[in-house]
């Protein structure tokens, strides 16, 4: 595989998922916008969580529901990233500066910190 800035016959992730014109790359990058943010989103939510947890140090004290919460929002993350690192495989410039303009409205949006990192979910 190589890098290309190439729109056409850009496979995402999915068979289903082929772009074979201007409006399927435009509808593309725009749902790959909409996933950035989506991320963005739930690293938001999970981190709330987590702050409204914060003061309690005993993980059996948090409670099993509080605890399978956290696991999911986690594991949410854990396949969000990993599926945002599968459009980075494709080695398009397109598809991968539409996930990163997400990933940057979705830390405008939903106040990220700038030492979060991305780097292993």
């Amino acid at each position: 595989m190589l890098f290309t800035w190439d729109w056409k016959n850009l496979c995402v992730v999915f068979r289903w998922w082929h772009v074979r014109s201007l409006t399927s790359f435009i509808v593309t990058l725009v749902a790959l916008v909409v996933f950035g943010i989506g991320y963005e989103f739930f690293k938001s939510r999970a981190k709330r969580y987590e702050a409204k947890h914060q003061g309690v140090t005993n993980p059996v004290k948090i409670g099993s529901v509080s605890r399978i919460q956290k696991s999911v929002y986690y594991g949410l993350l854990v396949g969000y990233s990993y599926m945002m690192m599968l459009v980075f495989m494709t080695y398009n410039g397109w598809a991968m500066i539409a996930v990163v303009l997400g990933a940057v409205l979705g830390n405008y949006l939903y106040g990220g910190e700038i030492n979060d990192s991305m780097a292993c979910h």
